[in-house]
């Protein structure tokens, strides 16, 4: 309960935002409801409105957004940075769009879309956030410079309400205790000192955004840049008033939009939908217009000011295709159609439309349309998931469907409202056609055919086994063979349009069969739309050979060893001498680092090359643990990147326990050598008997661990590969073996690597350090000059830049699940490594939701 309230105080400002936009649009629907009689004649109002002046409404709409870009170019130019036009304007219509529905204020300017600057145009993270701070306490600073003038000119009139004067005086008050504010930190005062006790991440960031200089003279540019903005909303009302045969004034214009600005900042959330169209009609209702003419001009304003804006908004968020939001839309626009079909089809349709459509179209194919509406509508719901899977029949059925409900919705009972909905979903679906591309193996979905055959005969059988046994009260028919087997099969496709229940139980009898023709086409289009990819063949070893051969060729990583290892496939460009080496999961097809090949050409070419192999074949693409080195090349080519942890190498050259912070490591190994123990290198082929030790001590740590053998990335115990491996082993004076590591190949020159790092239930504390430094002494010893110590997962992100790498490092930090990786971390920094971080590399933000299962399939043996 302590929580609860703790968190109702944090964001009661929040709460109570939202709760006054939410009463705003109640009294909104309030309002236009009173108003239902005078509605028909608002709209007649505003279809008669002069074109020509609408559209100079609309060429003001155009300025409107562009000084809105304009402001945020002047805004990062005012602290000395450069940003286009054309990003500006995206992302003010992009944040307006969001600041509809978050009630964040200022916080919406500063969190949204600032990824895409700093890509875009190179901007860090924190002088995003200054350039948007300016933005919004210009544009505040421009509705008070209006608002005031107009708040007095009320309060003389003496019509102006307490709350639009609460409002006011709040809002500026805001604005001196934000300049106070923004004077101590500057100066460094007691505010600056408090935060630097508290929270001195807080004023680092201070401190950089502070260190710089800020332009002013383009600070008051923006500021003009913003008067301007309220100048054209001014314009927008004086030309909504004309347009709709009125006679406006500069006073009526002013004071009209006043309001509006005033209504904007008490009302942040949604807004202030309801409340705008509800306070402008009274205002201008004192000015002389009636209520009907007011509410017209106001719809119209609100027109070009907001919904426009907003429908721009989309537009500019829809253009990025590879938007995660954008691309589920169309698998999530097909469900909900799907829902309004079924729903549609359920509802009687508007007297006054069917008896329109009933002069044209025969009643009969009306109700055969409520029909194909009603399948449409079951079959899309079934079709939805596979949307998101990227099928390409699944796509191909949804056009189709939502196609033919655009027709039907029409034909039915000119429900042009469903037929909107169905022509966006259409839309949507052509627009993201490249996202669908997945095809299912046809000899595997053939296998689907009989039990889903089974299924529609069961039903159709029943079916005409029940009309032919019917009374023939229930339906006033008696029902021959043929005819039972015909109504059964109708009746299976919802298509029976003469059939007319007489009874109760023919009623249900008729909507039991629906139900179960439905049920069954849903169950049919499962079993037929399944991504059942088919994969690749196994490798065989005459491709082994050859990707060995390449690697002794072109290899330079530490992971080429296991781009030869018994769980990969490969494909080999017919143009370029290199090969990927990958395993397939789900629809993915995983790479491991990256391609074996000369240079970074031949790896874009590869890279290139082998997406369209796997598209073609139906498959993704994803690259695991990508160096930071040749993250540019991925850019490149259009990927996107996340890190997935920090791989630790460690100088030989320069190692050493000496020191005092090294004193525990020389503790552990002084104490194990008193007490007998001893390391050996163990030169291959190995025995026999000595494998049989190996393998109990590797099966006791798994046991011990809770843990099983993992591929891909690393390598598991195989006695064929371990025979021709050199074994550092730690053995007690009895020769019992404690601990172990194999020393594996590694193509980077001058470094070693190893792979399994395994030690048994009672073997002493230090096991581990005293096998790693007498490992790192031995391989400098034989020449080489660095030591692989493999990646550490999730770890290694400090500042991160986006929301998934902030999950990522809440995760690593505070999730209890993956606590080992802190503890495997701690374990490594012992030994004081370089940190190089590692990515892993996919094509759309969406694969992030299906590749860490496919992810975890990989990974398994």
């Amino acid at each position: 309960m302590q929580n609860l309230l703790s968190s109702i105080r944090n964001y009661s400002k929040t709460i109570l935002q939202v709760a006054f936009g939410l009463l705003c649009v109640v009294l909104g629907i309030y309002f236009i409801r009173h108003e239902q009689s005078e509605l028909h004649k608002v709209s007649t109002s505003i279809q008669a409105a002069d074109p020509v002046w609408v559209v100079t409404g609309l060429l003001l709409l155009a300025a409107f957004v562009v000084v809105q870009g304009m402001m945020y170019k002047v805004s990062f130019a005012a602290i000395r940075q450069n940003i286009k036009l054309s990003t500006g304007i995206s992302l003010y219509l992009k944040r307006n769009l969001v600041s509809v529905f978050l009630p964040a204020g200022m916080l919406t300017n500063m969190l949204f879309f600032n990824e895409e600057v700093e890509k875009k145009e190179g901007v860090s993270k924190t002088q995003t956030y200054f350039a948007s701070s300016i933005f919004s306490i210009c544009s505040i600073l421009s509705s008070v410079i209006i608002g005031i003038p107009a708040l007095g000119w009320l309060l003389i009139k003496s019509s102006v309400s307490g709350n639009l004067i609460w409002g006011m005086l709040l809002t500026v008050l805001m604005l001196a205790g934000v300049f106070l504010i923004v004077i101590n930190l500057v100066q460094k005062g007691r505010l600056y000192q408090f935060l630097a006790r508290k929270v001195p991440g807080v004023v680092e960031r201070i401190d950089e955004l502070t260190s710089g200089t800020m332009d002013f003279q383009k600070f008051w540019q923006v500021v003009a840049l913003s008067l301007v903005i309220e100048l054209i909303g001014i314009a927008h009302l004086y030309v909504a008033i004309i347009a709709l045969g009125g006679t406006p004034t500069g006073e009526m214009a002013i004071i009209g939009y006043a309001i509006v600005l005033l209504l904007l900042m008490s009302s942040p959330f949604l807004r202030g939908i309801g409340a705008i169209e509800v306070a402008l009609t009274y205002a201008l209702t004192l000015f002389g217009l009636s209520t009907v003419m007011a509410l017209s001009v106001a719809f119209l304003f609100r027109f070009f000011e907001f919904w426009s804006v907003l429908v721009l908004g989309v537009f500019a968020l829809v253009a990025q295709r590879d938007n995660l939001l954008v691309r589920i839309l169309p698998a999530v626009l097909i469900f909900f159609l799907g829902l309004v079909n079924i729903f549609s089809s359920l509802s009687p349709a508007v007297p006054e439309r069917l008896k329109l459509l009933s002069e044209v179209i025969p009643l009969d194919a009306i109700h055969a349309s409520t029909w194909l509406v009603l399948l449409a509508g079951l079959m899309m719901l079934a079709i939805s998931i596979y949307l998101l899977r990227g099928l390409r029949n699944a796509w191909i059925l949804a056009l189709v469907l939502s196609g033919s409900s655009l027709i039907a919705h029409l034909t039915k009972g000119i429900d042009w409202e469903e037929a909107t909905l169905a022509l966006i979903t259409f839309a949507s679906l052509i627009y993201q056609h490249k996202h669908y591309f997945i095809k299912p193996d046809l000899k595997l979905a053939k296998r689907s055919l009989i039990p889903g055959l089974i299924a529609a005969v069961t039903v159709i059988l029943f079916g005409t086994i029940g009309f032919y046994f019917l009374n023939p009260r229930h339906f006033n028919v008696e029902f021959t063979l043929w005819e039972s087997f015909k109504e059964a099969v109708t009746t299976f496709f919802l298509l029976n349009i003469d059939l007319y229940p007489r009874t109760v139980f023919g009623k249900e009898f008729l909507y039991g069969m629906h139900i179960l023709g439905g049920t069954t086409m849903i169950f049919v289009i499962f079993l037929l739309l399944r991504p059942l990819v088919r994969h690749p063949r196994n490798t065989v070893e005459e491709e082994r050979q050859r990707a060995l051969t390449l690697v002794e060729k072109y290899g330079k990583s530490s992971l080429d060893y296991f781009k030869t290892y018994q769980d990969k496939k490969y494909w080999f460009s017919p143009e370029v001498d290199g090969f990927i080496s990958f395993k397939t999961s789900r629809n993915y097809a995983i790479v491991l680092e990256n391609p074996v090949c000369a240079d970074d050409a031949a790896l874009s070419a590869l890279v290139l090359g082998f997406d369209i192999w796997c598209r073609q074949n139906g498959l993704r693409t994803a690259y695991y643990r990508i160096p930071e080195s040749s993250k540019s090349v991925y850019e490149k080519l259009g990927k996107k990147l996340m890190p997935i942890g920090d791989e630790a190498v460690v100088n030989l050259e320069t190692f050493t326990i000496q020191g005092k912070d090294k004193s525990a490591i020389r503790n552990a190994i002084n104490k194990l050598s008193k007490q007998g123990y001893t390391f050996h290198v163990n030169e291959p082929p190995q025995s026999g008997a000595f494998l049989q030790q190996l393998r109990a001590v590797s099966d006791g740590w798994l046991k011990d661990m809770k843990r099983t053998e993992i591929v891909f990335s690393q390598g598991l115990f195989d006695e064929n590969e371990l025979k021709q491996q050199q074994i550092l082993s730690l053995q007690n004076p009895e020769g019992k073996i404690a601990g172990f590591i194999n020393l594996i190949p590694d193509y980077t020159l001058g470094e070693a690597n190893f792979d399994l790092m395994r030690k048994t239930e009672d073997a002493p504390n230090g096991t581990m350090d005293f096998l790693f430094v007498r490992m790192f002494e031995h391989l400098r010893d034989i020449g080489f000059k660095s030591c692989n110590m493999g990646m550490v997962p999730m770890s290694g992100i400090d500042e991160p830049k986006n929301l998934q790498e902030r999950v990522i490092k809440l995760a690593y930090e505070r999730i209890h699940q993956f606590g080992h990786y802190k503890n495997l971390r701690s374990f490594k920094e012992k030994f004081e490594p370089e940190w190089n971080m590692m990515y892993l590399v996919y094509s759309a933000p969406f694969d992030l939701i299906y590749l860490p299962g496919a992810m975890e399939l990989v990974i398994l043996p």
